[in-house]
């Protein structure tokens, strides 16, 4: 299917086209206030007949006019395989097949940064646990120390998170290594054991084409509730491209090796060797030290202004373990399409197959992705999220992302709004916000 589609530019589109009607209408008036004479400075500064005087809800029909006049031209040259939706505060202005299911990309992302807001919940963290089998006596640690993935996606070494040129909010695994030492742990008679049963074991989506699997271009990292470096074992100092980093074939193992390097670099004596393992029944009884993710809210924010594919997916994963205790793409898909009903957005037509956008076999509609971005319930968190144009996210020089509170080069405060062949939603105005990953 063609995938260059247009997806909802939502909210505040109208405001973009009657801005710059308005700033006209400044011009006009400044060029004539300079003919004033002294005696008239303090007079009204604007004109009676002003059509910034005449009340918003009586402009609105002309400019819905002037907007469906303005879009006709345009939509018309769009290639088949095309949906487009614009509305206003929840009202739709102008659609072309908005109800016809369509391949979304990275749009996708949108659905799961709404369903984690409003099912995990904004403030919401993911932790991440050391834990032991008994009580730590004088510093030693009788058998092994567990450390217990919670499906933080964005737990890192310093020298992984250094490689984003857009500053993130990130959980470094030293400040959980530097809590073990606080907790007076000083030796580990058995080893460092990593647990990721918080989650399924499935690393990459069967459904995903294979070129987006190791060997081939990677999309993502290896999927697990205990990652850390995104469960790459090596990668690119410098690009954080996934496509130049090698996935570990145990992403536990591999978080257990970096944090016992970690903790044997604080002085702590660790006897055993890494290894990743099933705690069972320890994770009540003796947590000696955690650390929490950035709140889910920047979880989101990340995944959106860098299209982050391992997020999107740990984020789905635990949509489905908070709402049916089980930690499966399946389980959080379902969940997400649940709650997505229950608020009442269309979901007719819609199939989601991940939470990244990566399987060419979802499906989403032009309607339900308006939908979305005018979904108030948690206020202006999802708006908060969205990257912005000439300031934040990879594409950001490209301008092929749409902008929240940024201008764009040379539009004299105005927010331009860019996208190459393939698709873009938002929201355009004066407080514009939007996701065009291309």
């Amino acid at each position: 299917m063609n995938r260059r589609l247009v997806l909802p530019l939502t909210l505040l589109t109208v405001a973009v086209l009657a801005g710059l009607q308005a700033q006209r209408t400044d011009r006009a008036a400044a060029a004539s206030q300079v003919q004033v004479s002294d005696t008239d400075s303090a007079g009204v500064g604007t004109p009676l007949l002003s059509v910034r005087r005449i009340p918003e809800f009586l402009q609105a029909p002309t400019a819905h006019r002037r907007l469906r006049e303005a879009l006709a031209e345009p939509v018309g040259a769009l290639p088949a395989g095309t949906c487009l939706s614009v509305a206003e505060y929840g009202q739709e202005l102008f659609s072309v097949d908005a109800a016809a299911p369509m391949t979304p990309a990275s749009a996708q992302k949108l659905l799961t940064a709404l369903g984690a807001l409003r099912l995990l919940g904004p403030g919401s963290v993911l932790t991440t646990r050391v834990v032991v089998d008994e009580p730590p006596v004088n510093g030693v640690v009788r058998g092994d120390l567990w450390l217990v993935g919670g499906g933080d996606p964005l737990l890192m070494t310093a020298p992984y998170a250094d490689r984003f040129e857009d500053p993130i909010a990130w959980s470094n695994l030293a400040d959980l290594a530097d809590n073990v030492v606080s907790a007076g742990i000083l030796e580990v008679e058995g080893g460092v054991v990593g647990d990721e049963e918080r989650y399924d074991r499935i690393r990459y989506l069967g459904t995903w084409p294979d070129r987006f699997k190791p060997g081939w271009s990677i999309q993502s990292g290896p999927l697990s509730a205990l990652s850390v470096d995104d469960g790459f074992v090596n990668w690119d100092p410098v690009n954080p491209a996934s496509s130049l980093s090698v996935p570990a074939d145990n992403p536990a193992t591999l978080a257990a090796r970096l944090f016992d390097d970690l903790l044997e670099e604080r002085g702590v004596v660790i006897r055993g060797r890494p290894d990743s393992g099933t705690v069972s029944g320890v994770l009540e009884q003796h947590t000696v030290a955690s650390l929490d993710s950035p709140p889910v809210r920047l979880l989101v924010e990340q995944m959106l202004v860098e299209s982050d594919n391992t997020t999107a997916e740990l984020l789905v994963k635990e949509m489905g373990r908070t709402a049916t205790e089980r930690g499966t793409t399946v389980r959080g898909l379902s969940a997400l399409l649940d709650a997505l009903e229950a608020a009442g957005h269309p979901i007719n037509g819609v199939v989601p197959h991940d939470g990244s956008g990566l399987d060419p076999d979802n499906r989403l509609t032009c309607s339900l992705l308006a939908s979305v971005l005018d979904d108030r319930h948690l206020g202006s968190a999802l708006v908060d999220s969205l990257p912005v144009a000439g300031g934040r996210g990879p594409d950001e020089k490209a301008l092929r992302r749409y902008c929240r509170r940024g201008s764009s080069p040379g539009q004299d405060g105005n927010t331009a709004w860019s996208h190459e062949p393939g698709w873009g939603c938002g929201y355009a105005g004066r407080e514009a916000s939007g996701f065009c990953p291309g």
